[in-house]
């Protein structure tokens, strides 16, 4: 039996009425829709007073030969070996995001210093101004970008000569001149008029805002996002959050124009350097050019050499060949010691060398194209990051081998020419013997020829290389195009109305739910039927607030609602006593605590007795803090009761016994004279000889006892009772308290006891209990005024 009533409990505390949560917060809703207005009108406010943010876009291709990127009609550069070679995405994302580049968008463009027009309503909010400026600062002495800290200045336009200047930490400049000169914290300053100056803009306050270069440099960077628009393509997406979308598309169009300046000059880098070089070799090849020919023509001049002979022609024919080749290798030669005087000199690892000068030996001109291509590649790492990147120290390493691989190259072409000129050499001797007839002047003009060949030839090679290097320096092209300029949708990205308003809607109904929620999670009192019914405490009835000043509340206004409950009470309680008499039904009234209305409850139960014509008594039996008294405004003084009946023999019930006025057949017996020791008397024969008495007198007997957490008084007269009303202040009793009632209804310690909720507030939200049965619908068509009606309810 016992574990089948645990079982019981436990299913009910277990159980959740989802229906009866949803209307406790419903019932709230006035509480919710005015909080959801106040956080809409907080959304509204936040949005009329922020700036929106617009995002701008722009696609950059990286051409890679490899994939097909280069452009129609490169080419004929490729084999010049001009071509720029393919770009590597990840290293142009790091050189777009770059400091330098930042740095020479922000110089260019002024970012450093902002035009902001404060609001004409209410001053709050400034917007920024960037295309239609009216007035431009310029610092006089040096640039402001180097300024180290940040200034503002207030600017207010008073009319087209004249203006009103502070600074931001209120320094007052008073009126001054358009033009004219200022002396302030960052040196003398001139604000001038622009082409968008306008009578509309007199009274409007503009607020110039100076940030160091470095901290605008770090600003921007991070509102830059460059990254690849998807896996497969070489294209890059650069965008850039801001408040106004021209200055966006600006920055990022800036961004991109100085990274393809950067690219050209990296890419001509090699071809100027080449250039210095051929113009270096031209000038000493045209001074020694200059000598030969006059040595030949001082010759011919001396010995009159007009025409050779015909057998001299044909010798000399089959001498040519062997001519042409010395000329050849005699060529390599010298390019070898030009190369090789260039390496010797050039002091720096990362220096630059000549490319495509015509090495006929392919492995050295392939040398000197990888080395140009690592220094390019080293310097544009270090663009952005330092010297000690691992990746530029590894490239270092890599040009020192290249160079000495190159060093030994270069000696292995010097070794195999002079080998194969001493072997040219000898055939030369041999057609030369052949020569041998022939006058000695011939043979020193073939010498003197000779020499002005290999100069010519030289210096006409020399010419040719420099025509396609300059065409090298026109023609050069950036390894990246723009697909898409910088744009905008012209749609705010932040904030973000919508979901501003559905969050403030959101925290607008969450904040009353909540509070509600956390009240009831840290209430423990009792408020409803169903807290009782955790505890598998039995109900009778549930007894409203009363606001009423009777302690009768069915004396004066027998249609209330309450009045109506204790008639509930009275018809439910008939139910409860297993053996009905014509006299002496007795029932106990106790509670947990003290202020619980046991008190008010018992007068309200006999005078609903006492209104059926049954004869009914208040018996006072809180010997300790009686209240019997004072709830019927009477005093103490003199009124014989309970105590001193007991101790005084002489006494009868019925001098003890005062009837209520207004009431008929109802009496009360008060507790009489506080005794110093209730318990013992209450144990006296005496007091069971009175319960003798007013039993048969009286058809009803009301028990008002003290209650039974405090003192053993009630559990003393417990069987004295055929019901036990056990009263339970509602929004008083703390819920662990209820484990007193569960426990004595458990042990049955009090005979038929039932629980009486008392003082149960209708307040919405609350589960008071009326609308378990027996208590709903007071009111409705019944002619009981269950709530005043509200004053605007009232009939005028």
């Amino acid at each position: 039996m016992i574990d089948t009533q645990d079982q019981t409990q436990q299913e009910l505390e277990d159980h959740v009425d989802i229906r009866k949560i949803l209307f406790k917060y419903i019932s709230y809703w006035k509480w919710i829709i005015l909080s959801g207005g106040l956080f809409l009108a907080f959304a509204f406010l936040y949005l009329r007073y922020t700036q929106p943010i617009y995002v701008s876009k722009a696609t950059l291709l990286i051409k890679d030969d490899k994939k097909g990127g280069s452009l129609p009609g490169m080419a004929i550069f490729d084999e010049l070996g001009l071509s720029g070679g393919s770009g590597n995405l990840e290293n142009e994302i790091q050189i777009l995001k770059s400091r330098k580049l930042t740095e020479l968008v922000i110089k260019k463009m002024g970012l450093n210093k902002r035009y902001f027009v404060r609001g004409k309503r209410n001053g709050l909010t400034s917007n920024e101004v960037y295309a239609n400026n009216p007035i431009q600062l310029v610092h006089v002495v040096h640039d402001s970008l180097l300024f180290p800290q940040s200034m503002g200045f207030d600017v207010t336009l008073i009319d087209e000569f004249y203006f009103d200047l502070s600074e931001a930490d209120g320094t007052e400049f008073g009126r001054v001149k358009f033009g004219e000169e200022v002396i302030t914290a960052i040196g003398p300053i001139v604000i001038h008029k622009t082409e968008w100056f306008d009578k509309k803009q007199y009274g409007l306050e503009y607020i110039v805002s100076i940030t160091p270069l470095t901290k605008t440099i770090t600003s921007l960077q991070n509102r830059i996002s460059v990254g690849k628009i998807n896996k497969e393509a070489q294209i890059l997406l650069l965008s850039l959050k801001g408040a106004v979308v021209q200055k966006n598309n600006d920055i990022i169009n800036g961004l991109i124009f100085e990274h393809e300046l950067e690219e050209i000059k990296d890419k001509n880098e090699v071809a100027e350097n080449t250039r210095d070089f051929i113009k270096d070799r031209m000038i000493f090849i045209s001074r020694e050019l200059s000598e030969v020919d006059s040595a030949s023509s001082q010759f011919k001049r001396t010995n009159n050499l007009i025409d050779v002979s015909l057998n001299a022609e044909l010798l000399l024919g089959k001498d040519s060949e062997i001519e042409k080749e010395i000329i050849e290798t005699n060529i390599q030669l010298e390019l070898v010691r030009f190369m090789s005087e260039l390496i010797d000199k050039s002091e720096k690892i990362v220096d630059l060398l000549p490319s495509n000068l015509g090495f006929t030996d392919q492995s050295v001109a392939a040398m000197i194209g990888n080395y140009n291509a690592m220094v390019l590649e080293r310097n544009r790492l270090l663009q952005g990051s330092s010297t000690q990147n691992p990746i530029a120290l590894k490239l270092e390493e890599h040009l020192i081998t290249i160079k000495e691989s190159l060093k030994g190259s270069l000696i292995n072409v010097v070794s195999t020419a002079k080998m194969k000129l001493t072997a040219l050499n000898s055939k030369a001797k041999l057609y030369n013997s052949k020569l041998a007839s022939m006058p000695g002047y011939e043979k020193e003009y073939r010498d003197i020829f000779r020499q002005q060949q290999i100069k010519e030839t030289l210096y006409l090679y020399l010419l040719e290389k420099r025509e396609e290097n300059e065409i090298a320096l026109v023609a050069t092209v950036a390894n990246s195009k723009v697909v898409d300029a910088a744009y905008s949708d012209g749609i705010s990205v932040s904030p973000k109305k919508k979901m501003i308003y559905l969050g403030a809607l959101f925290l607008g109904f969450l904040l009353p739910i909540g509070i509600i929620y956390i009240i009831d999670l840290l209430d423990n009192k009792v408020h409803a039927i169903a807290d009782l019914e955790k505890f598998g405490l039995p109900h009778v009835a549930v007894i409203p607030l009363s606001k009423e000043d009777d302690k009768l509340v069915a004396l004066n206004n027998p249609r209330s609602l309450l009045s109506e409950a204790y008639r509930i009470l009275r018809t439910n309680m008939s139910f409860l006593f297993t053996e009905y008499k014509d006299k002496g039904n007795t029932v106990l009234v106790t509670s947990t605590i003290g202020g619980e209305g046991k008190t008010f409850v018992s007068l309200n139960i006999a005078h609903s007795l006492a209104l059926t014509g049954k004869k009914t008594v208040v018996l006072g039996l809180d010997l300790r803090a009686p209240k019997l008294l004072q709830y019927l405004e009477l005093t103490q003084g003199g009124v014989k009761g309970v105590s001193d009946f007991i101790v005084n023999p002489s006494l009868s019930s019925t001098d003890i016994a005062f009837p209520i006025a207004g009431t008929e057949n109802l009496f009360m017996i008060p507790s009489g004279t506080i005794p110093p020791n209730p318990s013992e008397l209450l144990m006296l024969p005496r007091f069971e000889e009175l319960l003798e008495q007013i039993k048969k007198e009286y058809d009803y007997v009301i028990v008002d006892t003290a209650p039974v957490s405090l003192v053993t008084d009630t559990l003393i007269a417990a069987h004295i009772a055929d019901v036990s009303l056990y009263v339970v202040r509602a929004d008083k009793l703390d819920k662990e308290m209820l484990k007193v009632p569960a426990r004595l209804y458990k042990e049955k310690k009090l005979k038929n006891m039932t629980v009486v909720l008392n003082g149960v507030s209708n307040k919405k939200g609350r589960s008071s209990g009326l609308e378990y049965g027996y208590g709903y619908g007071y009111g409705y068509g019944y002619g009981v005024d269950s709530e005043p009606k509200k004053w605007w309810k009232k009939k005028k």
